[in-house]
């Protein structure tokens, strides 16, 4: 049975895009993220994984009074500064 490790979970995640941007109250774009798990990890907000994907697909309002959207892939590569 192998472990995995942090280095290993994070090559897979970067594997899977499902990018969203995190939106406070005033509506404005507090963060940008290439999956839930890329998100969760950071911990910046304190945000679950399974509460970001309830929100992306319409189970949940919201997360911690934020809201997420999904965006597309050259959304995400323009806010993070990539260009294609």
């Amino acid at each position: 049975m192998t472990t995995w490790t942090d280095d290993m979970k994070e090559s897979v995640s970067k594997q899977w895009l499902n990018p969203f941007v995190v939106l406070d109250y005033k509506n404005e774009i507090v963060g940008i993220y290439r999956n839930s798990k890329q998100c969760e990890r950071e911990r910046e907000f304190g945000f679950s994984s399974m509460g970001i994907r309830n929100c992306l697909n319409k189970k949940t309002r919201t997360q911690k009074r934020f809201r997420f959207e999904k965006i597309s892939f050259d959304e995400y590569l323009e806010y993070i500064g990539i260009s294609n």
